[in-house]
């Protein structure tokens, strides 16, 4: 791949998200924030023979819209959750699932009111009932 970074696409908006939710989090220096985190489809990119995943994390990709790259559509949409995995291990008390003041969010939440700390996101997880379908008892014959 040439490394002028010219090549690569100017991408103004995400056409087919994937994933689209908002984090709330502290960054490493000690702000706290609530941002908009959006994963496009992967999008075959001919002119350079890969494929690439637009990836929106609000104040933090640069550019605003990033193209992250991979050698088919798996490989891209791998990369570009690495990425995203980066930016939760660079912050700190991320929570999945945060709603901004005045945000209409298109996900509904199943649960009414959410856990307000990870320890509570996951006691509540756990507390799920689980279903298991019943297994037909065999008769004797």
């Amino acid at each position: 791949m040439p490394r002028n970074e010219d090549w690569r696409p100017k991408l103004t908006r995400i056409d087919e998200p994937i994933a689209d939710d908002y984090w709330e989090y502290v960054t490493p220096e000690g702000q706290q924030r609530i941002s908009r985190l959006t994963v496009g489809r992967p999008v075959h990119y001919p002119q350079e023979q890969v494929w690439y995943c637009p990836v929106f994390i609000e104040g933090y990709t640069t550019p605003r819209i990033k193209p992250i790259f991979g050698s088919g559509p798996v490989d891209s949409l791998m990369n570009a959750m690495s990425f995203v995995r980066g930016f939760f291990e660079e912050n700190s008390k991320v929570l999945p699932g945060a709603k901004p003041k005045g945000a209409n969010r298109t996900r509904s939440t199943s649960h009414g009111t959410r856990p307000t700390s990870r320890g509570q996101l996951r006691k509540a997880h756990s507390e799920k009932p689980r279903r298991h379908l019943a297994k037909p008892k065999l008769r004797p014959p």
